[in-house]
């Protein structure tokens, strides 16, 4: 499998109202989707800034154990998340 991209989509995000207008200009992927990571690219281009924060722990929620996992991590639990 070809990997496109090294950057992973993180779970929040906090945007200009700009990116609406950039949603507009993008065409759906292969799959028929449109891709939220394309328009801030396309600000990005544009000369808009962008940053990540990390903010503790980032676990993938794809079961139901993971769900319960990521509820833990929430609340602070197990003594990892904030």
């Amino acid at each position: 499998m070809e990997v496109s991209s090294t950057l992973v989509t993180t779970g929040c995000y906090v945007l200009l109202e700009d990116v609406f207008h950039a949603c507009t200009l993008l065409r759906p992927s292969a799959e028929g989707e449109y891709q939220l990571s394309e328009a801030v690219g396309l600000l990005v281009r544009l000369g808009y800034e962008a940053a990540t924060v990390r903010v503790g722990e980032r676990v993938n929620v794809n079961t139901p154990e993971d769900v319960e996992r990521a509820g833990e991590l929430v609340r602070g639990e197990s003594g990892t998340g904030s």
